[in-house]
């Protein structure tokens, strides 16, 4: 009988246990503010306690979204060009003059050749004139290959539309625009095929701020930028840019065709294991969240990230507030000291 007492102890002892556990279940179920499963990885949070942690809803809306590769721009100093303009003018000013000296010997040699045909004037004067005429071809043929050539170097260091607003005097407008805002050049990388007509670039990387840069035309390839990989591009800024930065951050269009997904604050965003995640509160009860893997995201700016796959538009995101509850979550798995 003796033997049999510490059994019976024991049987109560268990029964009591699981009758306690019972009630406390009972009353989590009706008045306990969090409770978690980490199968669905889900977190329950009451309105109470969601309006004193601060936690605040995003309701996602579609977004186009056009992908970027970030490399460099290198600034790109105008002078070498404009002492090519001074050069160029002033050859062109030469084969003027002997354009009008040559005209002028011409007139004179007909007016002679009249004049000897009425005996009026004497072979030899007709024939210097006409040794002067053959002087100032010359001349003037001199003047203007050193024109064509000028011309011609320009082309093959600025490119055809650089070279034509510093030379042309018709676009005299364009040359004093490239003067007043930077000219940069753009290396493109290998996964873009074409340059797009606009990029955006920031001296400091801040990519919420940065500003557009118009194409101009391809670069040429000379001994100056052959070491770097990519073809070169001329884009002009959009903006005149306060002081002189030699090299600034640029943004490239992936493709001109964009993607639509939708834009979420970096705040959303919390790390596990390695992984990123962020919260949604489901449509049909606003004290449940459930957390959800972010495989792939893309970066806009330092505040946002853009999304085309896990989230849609309509779902209710955790802006703020994710942090706390991913520790809300695992809080909640954790074993109480009594449960040894």
């Amino acid at each position: 009988m003796s033997k049999s007492l510490p059994v019976h102890c024991i049987f109560l002892l268990l029964l009591s246990l699981f009758w306690q556990n019972s009630i406390a279940d009972n009353d989590d179920g009706d008045s306990n503010e969090h409770a978690s499963s980490h199968a669905d990885f889900s977190v329950s949070i009451n309105g109470a306690s969601q309006l004193s942690s601060g936690i605040e809803i995003l309701e996602l809306r579609t977004n186009q979204f056009n992908p970027e590769i970030e490399t460099f721009a290198v600034s790109v100093d105008l002078a070498p060009l404009f002492k090519i303009r001074k050069d160029y003018l002033s050859v062109r000013a030469e084969q003027q003059s002997a354009n009008i000296q040559l005209q002028q010997s011409q007139r004179n040699v007909l007016r002679l050749q009249s004049l000897q045909r009425d005996q009026a004037v004497s072979t030899r004067k007709l024939r210097e004139q006409q040794v002067q005429l053959k002087i100032n071809q010359v001349q003037f043929n001199t003047a203007r290959l050193q024109t064509t050539d000028t011309r011609l170097y320009a082309k093959i260091k600025w490119g055809n539309e650089l070279s034509r607003w510093f030379l042309d005097e018709s676009s005299a407008d364009s040359m004093l625009n490239a003067l007043k805002k930077p000219l940069y050049l753009v290396y493109l990388p290998k996964q873009i095929v074409s340059p797009s007509k606009t990029i955006f670039i920031q001296p400091f990387g801040l990519r919420e701020k940065a500003h557009s840069a118009s194409l101009i035309s391809a670069a040429p390839l000379h001994e100056n930028n052959q070491q770097q990989a990519g073809t070169p591009f001329f884009y002009l800024s959009d903006q005149t840019v306060q002081g002189h930065h030699q090299r600034v951050v640029a943004w490239l269009p992936v493709s001109q065709q964009k993607i639509s997904g939708v834009i979420i604050p970096a705040s959303a965003l919390v790390w596990h294991l390695g992984q990123v995640f962020v919260y949604l509160q489901q449509q049909d009860n606003d004290e449940q969240f459930t957390r959800i893997k972010i495989t792939e995201k893309k970066f806009i700016h330092s505040d946002a990230y853009f999304i085309d796959t896990e989230l849609q538009a309509g779902d209710r995101l955790v802006s703020i507030g994710a942090q706390m509850l991913l520790s809300e979550e695992f809080s909640g798995q954790i074993p109480a000291e009594d449960d040894d």
